[in-house]
Parts: structure tokens; sequence; C-alpha cells
């Protein structure tokens, strides 16, 4: 069975009528919403839009990770992607499922970062940046990917990363094997982030436009009129 997972809350509910068409478009797969303090409104809005609504008990970017972590308890043995809010599906997205490995995550490099450095985090010099937004694992045999338990329990850690995506990154840089390990690699057009549009990077035929920032919801706005 294959998944795609998104998740939100109050400040980003507006996002999922738009997301959700753009979704729904192109794939048959079941949807899962994580409410991660939704309004009341909204999450009634949802209840016949998502085949699956899960309530998940973490704030701010790291409920991200935790609704991950549930799915093995939830839904068990499967494929899953998940995809935020701010991400624009533009064709099929089920080929990204073609690119996860056992026990590793799947994900896009974030090329603006990876050459330019976050404004947040020191670069480490092990290896590339990979953007969350766009994360496909697999549950096999009830095991989720080792990594995920280290990546719960660093996001966790008050104050310590600015975001999940940080987090992550830390991890993968405590040792020059763990992207080799950990990480499957998925072709650019899976992630293009909106700073590659601005750096001219962006790939043939994107499957996924990731409007990240607050230009990026100025883009989203303006496709919901």
């Amino acid at each position: 069975m294959k998944y795609f997972l998104t998740g939100c809350d109050k400040n980003t509910e507006w996002q999922l009528e738009w997301f959700l068409r753009n979704l729904r478009k192109n794939t048959d797969a079941k949807i899962i919403l994580g409410d991660f303090g939704m309004s009341e409104e909204a999450r009634e809005w949802c209840k016949d839009k998502f085949d699956f609504i899960v309530d998940v008990n973490a704030e701010g970017w790291f409920a991200k990770v935790e609704m991950m972590w549930m799915m093995k308890p939830c839904f068990g043995n499967g494929q899953y992607c998940w995809l935020d809010t701010d991400c624009q599906v533009m064709a099929d997205p089920n080929g990204v499922f073609n690119y996860v490995e056992e026990n590793k995550l799947t994900m896009v490099v974030d090329h603006p970062w990876t050459e330019g450095g976050s404004p947040w985090t020191p670069q480490g010099n092990c290896g590339p940046w990979y953007n969350t937004g766009v994360v496909a694992f697999e549950i096999k045999d009830l095991n989720l990917p080792i990594i995920f338990q280290n990546w719960r329990q660093e996001v966790r850690v008050e104050g310590k990363h600015r975001g999940d995506q940080e987090a992550l990154y830390w991890l993968l840089n405590l040792g020059e094997m763990n992207r080799v390990m950990h990480i499957s690699e998925a072709p650019h057009k899976y992630n293009v982030l909106r700073l590659d549009v601005l750096q001219e990077r962006v790939p043939n035929k994107p499957v996924v436009m990731h409007w990240t920032g607050n230009k990026g919801k100025e883009e989203i706005r303006r496709q919901m009129k």
C-alpha cells in the first residue's frame, strides 16, 4: 500500500484546499492528514476530503517527524511519502516510490542550501543538504528506517535546532558514511524549490514545486484566487 502524508496547524490550514486539489488530480493513492492543532472549522472541512486524519501531539516544524513516526503503529507496513502543504503537485508523484530503499529516507538534494549554505546552520563538509519538504520511506516487517529514532529524539531537544531539516543535517554530519547509509536520493523534479526557480535551476517537467517561505506563500495565494 502507498500513502501520501501531510499535516498542518491553524497557521497553515489555509493551504489545504489548494494542496489537496493538486494532489488528488495526480494520484489515486490514499492521503493521510495530520492534525497539528487545526481549527475546528478546518478539521470539519477535512473529514470527507482526506482518507484518514490522525491527531499528532507535537508542535511546529517537529510535528512532521512525529507524524511519520506514527505511521508504524497507525498503518503498519507500506510505502509513505510526506509532502509539506506548500508543495504543489504538478504531475503523478507516485514515481518517487521507485527510489525508496529499505531502511533509508528518500529525499531530494536542497541545491540552494548545499551551494550557498543555510542562514541558520553552519555548513558541514560531509555532503549535501536534503530538503525535508518531500520525504519518502518504507515500513517493512513493521520496521521504520533506523535514522527515524535519532531524528525523532533530536527534534525534541528544545532550542537546539531551528527545524527538522537542520536536525537531520546535523545527524548526517556526525559521520562521513551517514548519507550513504541513511539516504536514497530522488531526482530533483520531485522537490523543486522556490529558490531553484530564482536561481534558474528548474529541471525538465517538475513533479513537485515547493513554494517555500513568505514569498512562496504569496505565490500560493495568487494561485488560489
